[in-house]
């Protein structure tokens, strides 16, 4: 079942059952206060387990269109679409995250920011979303869960859910991507380097074969660990690699360019033989 925590009627008394139900939740919970965006963004998040970090302010700034609607897969606690919200005072958001305990921290985190009007969550599974989303979102993004299931399982059970998942695989993720998507909508999911390539073939095969890579070199001259990779739905053409961001120096410090995404700044993903 659907739990919509910011539309729901439940949710608009402090009194009702519900509304207790999901404050109970978060009793006992150790969380921290941290910041995103120059201090611009509040994030309260559990101590322990699977943290918002530089990843969600990436992929928020891989979204450069200040209109439409934008759909979360996997939201968290917030991160990116709180960072989309701040960056971007045109859109409508929704959060879909399916650990409860995360979808009412996410609803905290929303509130304790002002973007109630504009960014909704949904506590579900990506691939049960209410029949209503189906093709309505020009912009989907998405940290799915990038470690294999046959890998080590970490014991904290939010951090597993985070990086394996719940029995979902990267395909289910890239399925229901599609489906929320509008017709030529765009699709851009962060992930590992080591799993780009399938990603840009599961897109391939449903057909949205035009893909956009961005590569994520933590420092000079090494290895990307992450690649931004973006497609449209229904788009097919050549693709192309980006020359992507690099975004530590040598010492450790965030790069000029690093620094001014960490601070707000959008990310520049177009495909050089476009204009939009």
């Amino acid at each position: 079942m659907t739990r919509d925590l910011t539309t729901d009627d439940d949710a608009k008394t402090g009194n009702d059952k519900a509304g207790d139900n999901r404050a109970d939740l978060l009793d006992n919970l150790a969380v921290t206060h941290d910041h995103l965006l120059a201090k611009t963004v509040s994030v309260m998040q559990p101590k322990s387990g699977f943290r918002v970090g530089s990843d969600a302010v990436l992929l928020a700034a891989a979204v450069g269109v200040n209109r439409g609607r934008i759909l979360d897969m996997g939201a968290g606690v917030g991160g990116v679409s709180l960072c989309l919200a701040q960056r971007l005072d045109n859109v409508q958001i929704t959060a879909v995250e399916i650990d409860p305990v995360m979808a009412a921290l996410a609803q905290r985190n929303v509130a304790a920011n002002g973007f109630d009007a504009r960014l909704r969550v949904l506590c579900e599974d990506i691939a049960k979303m209410p029949p209503v989303l189906a093709g309505s979102y020009d912009h989907v993004v998405s940290n799915p869960p990038y470690h294999y299931a046959a890998g080590t399982r970490p014991r904290d059970q939010r951090r597993a859910l985070a990086h394996i998942g719940d029995g979902l695989e990267l395909g289910d993720w890239v399925t229901a991507a599609l489906w929320a998507a509008k017709p030529r909508g765009r699709i851009s999911f962060i992930c590992r380097a080591d799993r780009a390539a399938e990603l840009i073939h599961l897109f391939a095969a449903s057909g949205a074969s035009e893909t956009l890579q961005f590569p994520l070199w933590p420092r000079p001259m090494v290895p990307a660990a992450r690649v931004i990779v973006q497609v449209r739905k229904g788009i097919n053409g050549p693709g192309a690699i980006l020359p992507g961001l690099v975004l530590h120096n040598d010492d450790g410090s965030f790069t000029e360019a690093a620094s001014r995404i960490m601070n707000g700044d959008g990310l520049y993903i177009m495909h050089p033989a476009r204009k939009a």
